[in-house]
């Protein structure tokens, strides 16, 4: 089948979220005269996804993922932190990161943007991936950009994608596909909102879920096969 429209995440699908992560991690924890170790950073990881897994089952707010997840992080220290300075330092950290793209992403995404409608869609603070989106050209040369801050849902809500497809056209939804890195996010997501799913599998993890995507590839490049 010809996909007409493909929604990209941003994160670990797109940019190297781990490289940007790392950077903004270790610059935060200077304030807090914490000087962590490569293993302390893998800890903090886990921390911090098990928080946003969390507010993806609604069980936490955003604003309880952002202060929480350093408070719970540095508690295992026996440092006491105000959680929204924390988060304040990390995410500025993280906008002004760098972006690190994936070997063949920009190419491939130039040579799909000619027969395709490309859009990105992320979960995350607006501001934050605003600021990170606007070191790339994304904005003047894909289609849109779906933040789930702006949106009022996220991934994998099926009313973060009905917002989507309300804004550009309900009859493109059957022409769709997610690709993103989440199996919980962006392919559970996809799966809700009843469109073509691909993983973006880059880091060969395995699928410890019950969610199934259409499509696997480890590369965007990949990609090109399945929607032409």
């Amino acid at each position: 089948m010809t996909y007409q429209t493909i929604l990209l995440d941003f994160d670990d699908t797109i940019v190297d979220f781990y490289d940007a992560e790392e950077k903004a991690f270790y610059n935060m924890a200077k304030h807090f005269n914490h000087y962590p170790t490569k293993d302390d950073f893998y800890h903090f990881r886990e921390v911090n996804q098990s928080h946003w897994e969390a507010f993806q089952k609604n069980k936490l707010t955003k604003e309880e993922v952002l202060t929480q997840r350093f408070v719970n992080y540095f508690k295992d220290y026996q440092i006491e932190v105000n959680g929204k300075l924390a988060d304040h330092i990390f995410r500025d950290e993280l906008a002004k990161a760098t972006p690190k793209f994936f070997d063949d992403t920009l190419e491939t995404i130039e040579d799909l943007r000619k027969n395709h409608n490309i859009y990105i869609v992320t979960n995350g603070v607006t501001e934050t991936q605003q600021r990170r989106i606007a070191q790339t050209t994304f904005n003047e040369t894909l289609n849109g950009i779906y933040i789930s801050e702006q949106t009022g849902y996220q991934k994998p809500m099926p009313e973060f994608f009905d917002y989507i497809f309300k804004e550009i056209g309900e009859q493109h939804r059957e022409s769709a596909i997610i690709v993103g890195d989440s199996l919980t996010s962006d392919i559970l997501g996809g799966y809700n909102a009843q469109i073509a799913t691909c993983w973006f599998n880059l880091r060969g993890k395995e699928n410890q879920t019950s969610i199934q995507p259409d499509y696997e590839i480890k590369s965007l490049k990949e990609l090109i096969d399945i929607v032409e």
